[in-house]
């Protein structure tokens, strides 16, 4: 059992036990946290490897922004009288990463031949630690910057840029550099479905979520540092490496589930119909094949119940857990934003209606919703969190779409429409939910 396996390039990890794997050759990963499985094709032959943790740590993917001019990383001009133009933030805003890689070349020909003019052109300079050293170093070397809109800037290929500000423009001829444009690695979108982690819109591993601190991704366990977490991954790579490395010598440790209740599947209900396993945005399921049902991995989960709420059978649940049906004006409340918020409502304000508070806001399912619509005059009112703030990567969504489909249901029955509401608010917003639910009680929302 190792304590980490890179996948891509490794790092110095001086007390933990370590091993590489190349992403090309891997072909599946199961298990959880603490206890992964990962199989992979080496000369011809499928190879199995044990893990407490992995580490994705791949090169970004880098494409010209203007064609056939050199980017950024490629060797300066080699005749030491040329201008050189430097140009950042073309087509899209560069990475603090990419600043520091412009500044550092810009200096450095400013430095090579002080006689040189060197221009730099860009739309934002975003600083991390040192690159505002670089900046100014490059100022009192010579270099002239100059900060460009767009629309008023152009590259004519191959050496000359017309620069306008204040109706007045400017030309400049000389060797040109562009900021290269950052992707995701060609090989990071199978490694997103072997590894079972949604990635974001851009195809890195980590999806854009204020849950998730530096390095962490849906699957706990998995990291994603470098070029795989984002542009971003680039500029603090060593304290999130850092940080990574102390996460895994924790787990190494004492290992601690994430939920205190366990979920439960009742292999008597399970179908195997791996409804569960499709939906679940943590990889927190599998087949259990002795019992010939799923089973959810305890260590794994991180208590959302999207399995819950999508399980067509009804076979899991949260152990233990008392159900509690009510009447009225009712409204489910996560934990994680309007629950917080109502602990700073007073207690008039919640005087008629029947409250209930879940993990999340994806986590209540359809039959408790029918079941809790026992008069026609019941309404009920599900408040989650804001897009991208969800703990649960997806909750919102989730929530959203199963509000939206009962209501569906129940119209297509003229049982009623808009019977169920989906709001979402954050934990700070008390006023906000007090509102709320006077507009819902007064039938206005």
């Amino acid at each position: 059992m190792y304590d980490v396996i890179f996948i891509g390039n490794p790092v110095e990890t001086p007390s933990l036990e370590k091993r590489q794997v190349e992403p090309e050759k891997i072909t599946s990963c199961k298990g959880r946290i603490g206890d992964f499985s990962l199989r992979y094709r080496e000369n011809g032959k499928v190879k199995e490897v044990k893990t407490r943790a992995i580490v994705v740590n791949l090169p970004h993917q880098q494409e010209e922004s203007v064609p056939e001019l050199p980017v950024f990383s490629e060797a300066l001009e080699s005749d030491r009288e040329n201008t050189l133009i430097f140009i950042q933030d073309n087509e899209e805003i560069a990475s603090a990463f990419i600043n520091g890689i412009g500044l550092k070349k810009a200096l450095q020909a400013a430095r090579d031949n002080p006689s040189r003019q060197v221009y730099y052109f860009y739309r934002s300079l975003r600083f991390t630690e040192g690159t505002d050293q670089l900046y100014e170093e490059a100022r009192r070397a010579g270099v002239a910057f100059f900060r460009y809109e767009q629309g008023k800037f152009e590259i004519n290929p191959p050496n000359k840029v017309s620069y306008t500000r204040g109706g007045a423009t400017m030309d400049v001829e000389g060797k040109i550099y562009t900021a290269p444009l950052l992707k995701p690695s060609l090989v990071l979108e199978k490694l997103a479905r072997v590894l079972r982690i949604i990635p974001n819109e851009e195809g890195y591993l980590q999806a854009e979520n204020v849950y998730l601190a530096p390095t962490l991704t849906g699957r706990r366990g998995v990291y994603a540092v470098g070029g795989a977490r984002s542009p971003n991954g680039l500029a603090g790579f060593e304290d999130e490496i850092k940080f990574t490395l102390e996460e895994i010598e924790a787990i190494k440790n004492n290992l601690q589930p994430l939920v205190e209740d366990d979920r439960e599947v009742d292999d008597r209900k399970c179908i195997l119909c791996y409804t569960c396993f499709r939906v679940c945005p943590h990889a927190a399921l599998e087949e259990n094949k002795e019992q010939d049902a799923m089973e959810v991995l305890k260590d794994a989960c991180w208590g959302c119940n999207a399995c819950i709420s999508h399980c067509p059978a009804g076979a899991i649940s949260i152990a233990d857990e008392q159900e509690e049906k009510g009447s009225g004006l009712q409204v489910f409340m996560c934990e994680n934003s309007a629950a917080t918020a109502r602990k700073k409502m007073p207690q008039e304000d919640l005087e008629g209606f029947i409250t209930r508070e879940i993990p999340c806001a994806c986590s209540i399912k359809k039959e408790d919703i029918y079941a809790s619509l026992q008069d026609p005059e019941d309404r009920i009112l599900i408040l989650g969190c804001f897009e991208e703030s969800c703990k649960h990567l997806e909750g919102d969504q989730r929530g959203q779409r199963i509000v939206d489909e009962v209501n569906e249901t129940l119209a297509s029955l003229e049982l009623g429409e808009d019977k169920v509401r989906f709001e979402r608010l954050s934990p700070p917003m008390e006023q906000d939910l007090a509102n709320l639910l006077d507009r819902w009680r007064e039938g206005q929302l």
